[in-house]
Formats: structure tokens, C-alpha cells, sequence
């Protein structure tokens, strides 16, 4: 088998399961047939599945060997896997990764271990051509998963040179995190960084903000008149966060900018020569916006000569518990107590999908820890957002169905929102010392949790379980 330039693709077509796990067993790779196999965790049976390659691994590490074979049978359904483990030590030592590949029992073993090791050298070889050793200014930006880690090791290729960057990512992905390591790596370092939020400023005035203008240049203008962002970052860096909210008049000076190295004020006659690298970002297709006119060809295809494109959470399931942890140390060291999450709150996080991605888990972490009375985080503290998507997605509940069958004369929203409350408030009973400390976790008003109560016959419980 040839070994592969780019054997994340390939693998990711394979029908082997195929993963990459760290001393601890946390999956840090996965292709896609190992994510059908070993998921959702919420599933008991593919948790024990998971379960079993977490001892496993565990065996493996203890005994320093470099290759293993075992067979692992998974109770819960009665059936048995093989498991074909390497250690990838060499790539890192300090994370200890192993390379498992797992299979159905099997005849085929010869031909079995012959791919397994080819895959192994493929592994090796992706590691060597993707992932250099990042520089300490990158180490804001956490994460193991392959393709985040490709976006990063791509990066600071970039920072090398005075090539434009474009990095794409949704909003809370690290865009502007990554622009400034990008800008501290790089020779210009020194110097001014820059950062502007297009989206931010009225259309009206991104240019006058971007290029500066002349005094009297129009009403309401400085006496005195501005120089302007880009004549502030000269030698240094600007990066242009949300380019794609920049007007079509700011999009031509900026081309210029680009093609020339020099701009004129708004109101000026005089050109302006400036050096500075360009970094900038979009969580906008800009493909449709260039089809509409809505954004220059020409201007694209200057920005986008290094394009970083940043994976969003949901992308990166592998991700969530470390980010959940290292973002819980934050407020261990500020209130001087251990402080952890509970696997059933871990397994909820995964499951979500994140549409503010590291911007909001990290806001659920610090809302989790503010609500959290004891030193183990568990579901009751997590947002009722979460609890709320999890209902939706749990296709063994039929949620939709029972709905649909149970309330054919009354409106379907309300009824969903009615079911979640009620079991936010049980909830919130049986974890609850008392009555205030229930309330204090539901954020209502005593009022409203006694007039809930009521609606929902929660008395009896309210009485057993809670008291003053």
C-alpha cells in the first residue's frame, strides 16, 4: 500500500474504525466509521464499547510495548471485537498516543495487520507534514482535534511571510485569537497590531475609520482631521474582522491598498504610502456575495492568498471536555477548591452542538460553576438550554410523536416548552436542600415558583423532597 500524502481523507473512507486515542483514552481522531461505531455516547451500548478500549488503552500504556492484539467483548450486546493497538510515542512522547483499529472478529488477520501498518506509517506521515511544533503564542488556541490542528500548523506558515491572510469561521471559533498569534509569530511582531470589527462601525464611516480623512471633509468632521487605522498599523499588522460587511467604495480602496501599498483620505488628494500585512475574517460565504456583487472578485482573490478556515465546536466533539476542563481551572484557582464535572454533565456538552461555539462553552463553564454549590458539577447546574436541545435530539423519547398524538387540539410549541419546565423544576426539587436554593437555581421569582407548582402538581414532591 502507498503510503499517503493526505491519509485523513482516505481514512475517513474507510470502513475500519480507526482511532487515535492519548494516554488517558480520550479520542483525539476519529474517522467517520469509528464515529458510527463508538457514538453517541449517550447510547449504553456504545459506551461500553468505549469503556472497554478506555481499559485497554490503559493496559497498553503499563506495558511499554509497541504493538498489541486483544480481543474485547462488549456485553451489553454479546459480541466480540478484535483490537489491533500501536503506540505513536514517537511522535509525542508526553501524550503517549495510540493508534487503535477496530474489528468485528475476523479471519483475515495477516491481512488485517498488514493494513493496520500501513496505516500506522501514513499516520506518521501526517503528523510529519501537518503538525510542526506550534510557537508559544499559538498556546491560547486548545484543542487536538486533526483539522483545528491543521488550521494552526498552517497558520503559523503564514505568520512567515507578508502573505494576506483570510481566516473563515462562525462567530466564537477564535478568528481573532488566531490573527494575533498569527501577527506575534511573525517579523512584525514589534510592532502595531491592529483590529477592527466592520460589522461594527456604520457604513457610512468604515472608510473615514480604515483610511482617515482631511479637516472639513465633511460635517461633523475633527478640525483637526484622522490619520486613520491603516496609517496607525504602518510596519505592524491590521487585521479587518466580518470583511464581508465592508462597503463596495471601502472595498475598492482596500484592493488598492493591496495591489499599490498606498490610499488617499476621504477628502484628500494626496497619496499615502503604507506597509502593512492584511488579516482578516469572515463568518459569511463570500462565494454568494461575489455572485451578488455584494463583494469584489478581485478584492477575494487578494485576500484570500493564506485561507485558514477554523472548524466549529460541533466539529470538534474531541474538544469539548478538554476546553470544558481547562476553562473550570480558571475559576478552581480563583475559589481555591477542586472543582469537575460530572460524566453525565460531559456527555450532555458533547452532545450539544454549540452554535456559539468555544464563545458560548466557555459561558456555559462559568455559568456552570457560579450555579454549583458543591465541588462536583452535575446536569442541574448546566443552562436550560442544553437540557432543552438534548430533549429534542433524543429520538428514543419521540418527543415530536407523542406530541403530535397527545395534543392534536392544542399548539405544539407550548406544550414541548411546558414538558421541559416541568422537569427543569423537578429537577431543581430533588437537587435542592430548599425551597430558596430551588429557586435561586431556576432564576424565577417565588412567586412564579409557587404558581408552577401548582400548574404542574409538583405539591407532593415539594413536600417530601424540599423543605425550609
Amino acid at each position: 500500500m502507498k503510503i499517503l500524502t493526505l491519509p485523513y481523507q482516505i481514512m475517513d473512507l474507510l470502513s475500519d474504525c480507526l482511532a487515535v486515542l492519548d494516554r488517558n483514552g480520550l479520542i483525539i481522531y476519529a474517522n467517520h466509521a469509528f464515529q458510527v461505531l463508538n457514538k453517541p455516547f449517550h447510547d449504553t451500548h456504545k459506551k461500553a464499547l468505549h469503556y472497554e478500549l478506555k481499559k485497554l488503552n490503559q493496559r497498553f500504556q503499563k506495558s511499554k510495548k509497541r504493538f498489541s492484539q486483544e480481543k474485547i467483548m462488549v456485553t451489553t450486546i454479546g459480541k466480540e471485537f478484535v483490537v489491533f493497538i500501536y503506540s505513536l510515542n514517537k511522535l509525542d512522547q508526553q501524550q503517549g498516543s495510540n493508534l487503535v483499529l477496530v474489528k468485528a472478529e475476523s479471519h483475515e488477520r495477516e491481512s488485517e495487520i498488514f493494513m493496520a501498518g500501513e496505516l500506522t506509517k501514513a499516520y506518521y506521515n501526517l503528523q510529519e507534514v501537518f503538525f510542526e511544533k506550534l510557537a508559544p503564542e499559538f498556546s491560547a488556541l486548545k484543542g487536538e482535534d486533526l483539522h483545528f490542528k491543521k488550521a494552526l500548523s498552517s497558520a503559523q506558515k503564514a505568520a512567515r511571510t507578508d502573505l494576506p491572510v483570510l481566516i473563515i469561521g462562525e462567530s466564537g471559533t477564535g478568528k481573532e485569537i488566531l490573527a494575533r498569534a498569527i501577527h506575534h509569530v511573525s517579523h512584525r511582531r514589534k510592532m502595531t497590531f491592529v483590529d477592527i470589527n466592520c460589522s461594527a462601525i456604520p457604513e457610512n464611516l468604515i472608510e473615514s475609520e480604515l483610511f482617515g480623512y482631511e479637516r472639513g471633509a465633511f460635517t461633523g468632521a475633527r478640525q483637526d482631521g484622522k490619520s486613520g487605522l491603516f496609517k496607525e498599523a504602518h510596519l505592524g499588522t491590521i487585521f479587518l474582522d466580518e470583511i464581508g460587511d465592508t462597503s463596495p467604495s471601502a472595498q475598492s480602496k482596500l484592493l488598492r491598498v493591496l495591489q499599490e501599498g498606498r490610499f488617499k483620505r476621504v477628502g484628500g488628494t494626496k497619496n499615502i504610502d503604507v506597509d502593512v500585512r492584511i488579516i482578516s475574517a469572515t463568518n459569511k460565504e463570500l462565494a454568494p456575495m461575489i455572485r451578488e456583487k455584494r463583494f469584489r472578485d478581485d478584492l477575494f482573490y487578494r485576500l484570500n492568498t493564506v485561507t485558514i478556515t477554523l472548524p466549529p465546536l460541533r466539529e470538534r466533539k474531541t474538544d469539548i471536555q478538554l476546553l470544558a476542563k481547562f476553562f473550570i481551572q480558571e475559576h478552581v484557582s480563583r475559589r481555591d477548591e477542586n472543582l469537575y464535572f460530572s460524566e453525565e454533565a460531559l456527555m450532555l456538552m458533547e452532545s450539544y452542538s454549540w452554535p456559539g461555539n468555544i464563545r458560548e462553552l466557555k459561558g456555559v463553564v462559568d455559568y456552570a460553576a457560579t450555579m454549583s454549590e458543591s465541588q462536583e458539577i452535575g446536569l442541574e447546574n448546566l443552562p436550560p438550554s442544553l437540557l432543552l436541545e438534548r430533549s429534542f435530539s433524543q429520538k428514543e423519547k419521540k418527543p415530536f410523536g407523542h406530541f403530535y398524538s397527545a395534543t392534536i387540539d392544542s399548539p405544539l410549541l407550548p406544550a414541548i416548552i411546558q414538558k421541559v419546565e416541568k422537569e427543569m423544576i423537578e429537577m431543581a426539587i430533588r437537587k435542592s436542600r430548599n425551597r430558596s436554593q430551588a429557586i435561586n437555581t431556576l432564576g424565577i421569582s417565588r412567586r412564579t415558583f409557587y404558581k408552577k407548582i401548582k400548574q404542574y402538581n409538583l405539591e407532593l414532591g415539594l413536600k417530601r423532597q424540599v423543605s425550609e
